[in-house]
């Protein structure tokens, strides 16, 4: 994973994600302290609701993630940006799921992206 990208994560800012549905593109966002890195290539998101989205990602969608932060020096400057396009899985059990609760008592789940394209925007 981009040590960018990273850095990012260590600045507050709404980090959006978009799958797909029968419906369409449905769009859903967190902030990016409530994500965690896990590994070279995953990151862990907590889900409270991110119903739609589980569905979608249990049908095949795949899931694309932009994550910025205006605090970050970017290629051409301050603000950094990427687009994250991936796979993605939900869990309610397991150490992973339990660890995470322990910091946010409302979650039901969490989704792991496994990033397979990272792509700097700014």
């Amino acid at each position: 994973m981009n040590k960018t990208i990273v850095e990012i994560l260590e600045h507050e800012s709404p980090a959006s994600f978009t799958s797909m549905g029968p419906d369409g593109p449905h769009m859903a966002a967190t902030w990016n302290s409530y994500i965690q890195v896990l590994g070279d290539s995953d990151i862990v998101i907590p889900a409270g609701d991110l119903k739609k989205t589980e569905e979608n990602i249990k049908a095949g969608s795949k899931l694309h993630m932009i994550l910025a932060s205006k605090d970050v020096k970017g290629s051409h400057g301050s603000g950094a940006g990427f687009l994250l396009k991936g796979s993605a899985y939900f869990r309610e059990t397991g150490t992973e799921f339990e660890r995470i609760k322990s910091r946010f008592p409302w979650v039901r789940a969490i989704m792991i992206f496994h990033i397979e394209e990272e792509k700097q925007l700014i």
